[in-house]
């Protein structure tokens, strides 16, 4: 059964009159008015653009935070039920395009989240303009070249460190979170960035979030109740970004992550589908480009670095020109805000410890020291992302590349993208050399799985 979710303000009383229903939705969606459960500030985008945000590129941020604010509301259940299938009821000012385009945006969800999504755009019925709006200047957008996503990750601060190294000066767009752990390392690579290059350092800072403090606010999951794999996100990301340079007319925009989780190879089999994420992968930013082109914007959305490991990110782009420390501030963790470090079991944590081994830095204080120490955690989801980890390592050291594009025939979807199949598989080649020998080197008792895998 599809669950419907409803953005209300907005939508007009005649649709209310003929679709009485909805004022009853599993959810409602809601960031202006005084029943408000979430928040969409922009100020600080709006307040560095050239001109205000045109209707369509109000509507694209209206569209994904609904996006976003969903697939937060909906838990995921297991096996079978992890995908989920989700109406949305959105009012828009441009229905006509959105009309257009939807069965291509409900594909690009589709490859993107695993879910099932139904869409249905009704022309706004009341003024939606965004809140904390302010007159935008051209006073600090004049000497922004482009656009680039900054996290607070570690991939993400590389990218903006190969653009300022390059010459570049990037509009460093981020989504601030209210989790207090990654906001600390967004804080912190922003004043990183902002000190190393003063002259070159522009950010902007947007925050999307759900917020039920008001006494009248509508029902929203509470923190404990939400789905904590946020696939939309990426959606959330690239139009902020995009939304950014098609205003400023820019047209190079950067989403900067690792080839590994680019490449979005399924661990196991039983990772198919949305288990793996696949935030960056070329068919989704593909598609999401295809839209912004239909919206006659010239920015594009690429990602710089799926040819590279994260080993080779910290190696080549951030240990030249950052200390250890700043780049150990960064926040990788699935997990993080539950506790007061990364957890070291999901899998970013376990690429992230490797790549930082790999790269030779000291190695990081984690909850658990699953790559130490990993038989205390057998039976757990860590303890199977650190065999799946291995799995994966000896099979793309041991088969042919023939042998790999049969063993996992989505390889051939990068081809589709215009990707080189044959330059990722050699980095993820280089990938398994760096998780065989930071386990030789650091950590025996996985290194023994690894000889019997």
């Amino acid at each position: 059964m599809a669950v419907t979710v409803v953005q209300i303000e907005g939508l007009p009383p005649s649709v209310l009159a003929i679709r009485p229903g909805l004022v009853e939705a599993d959810w409602q969606l809601d960031w202006r008015s005084p029943r408000r459960n979430a928040v969409c500030t922009l100020t600080e985008l709006q307040a560095h653009l050239p001109i205000p945000l045109s209707p369509l590129a109000q509507d694209f941020i209206d569209v994904a935070t609904a996006v976003y604010l969903t697939d937060i509301a909906m838990r995921r259940g297991r096996n079978e039920g992890w995908v989920r299938d989700l109406e949305l009821v959105l009012p828009v000012r441009c229905p006509d395009f959105w009309h257009a385009v939807a069965d291509q945006f409900t594909r690009l969800l589709q490859r993107l989240t695993g879910d099932n999504f139904e869409f249905t755009f009704y022309r706004c019925g009341a003024d939606t303009t965004n809140n904390n709006s302010p007159t935008p200047t051209t006073a600090t957008t004049d000497s922004a070249d482009c656009v680039c996503l900054l996290s607070g990750g570690l991939d993400s601060l590389a990218g903006a460190v190969m653009l300022l190294r390059a010459g570049r000066r990037p509009h460093l767009v981020m989504h601030y979170s209210g989790n207090p752990t990654v906001r600390a390392a967004q804080d912190y690579v922003q004043q990183l960035l902002a000190k190393t290059w003063p002259d070159r350092s522009l950010f902007s800072g947007v925050h999307i979030a759900p917020d039920t403090h008001s006494p009248d606010a509508l029902l929203y999951p509470e923190p404990d109740e939400r789905e904590p794999s946020r696939r939309g996100r990426s959606l959330l990301y690239m139009t902020l970004s995009a939304v950014g340079a098609a205003t400023a007319g820019q047209e190079d925009v950067y989403m900067a992550e690792n080839g590994v989780l680019t490449a979005a190879l399924p661990l196991t089999l039983a990772r198919t589908g949305s288990l793996s994420t696949r935030s960056t992968h070329p068919a989704v930013i593909n598609l999401f480009n295809s839209l912004c082109e239909q919206a006659g914007w010239s920015c594009r959305v690429q990602n710089p670095f799926i040819y590279q490991t994260k080993a080779e990110l910290i190696r080549d782009i951030l240990r030249p020109v950052l200390s250890p420390l700043d780049i150990q501030k960064t926040a990788s963790c699935w997990m993080t805000g539950r506790a007061n470090r990364q957890c070291g079991g999901c899998i970013p944590c376990l690429l992230r410890r490797i790549a930082m081994l790999a790269a030779g830095l000291p190695d990081e204080a984690y909850m658990m020291d699953l790559l130490g120490d990993p038989l205390p955690h057998a039976g757990t989801d860590a303890f199977t992302n650190l065999v799946d980890l291995l799995n994966h390592t000896t099979t793309i050291l041991a088969k042919s590349d023939e042998e790999l594009l049969r063993e996992y025939p989505r390889l051939l979807d990068l081809a589709r993208t215009g990707v080189s199949v044959s330059e990722v598989i050699a980095m993820l080649r280089r990938h398994a050399a760096e998780v065989e020998q930071v386990m030789t080197t650091h950590f025996p008792t996985p290194a023994r799985l690894l000889e019997v895998l």
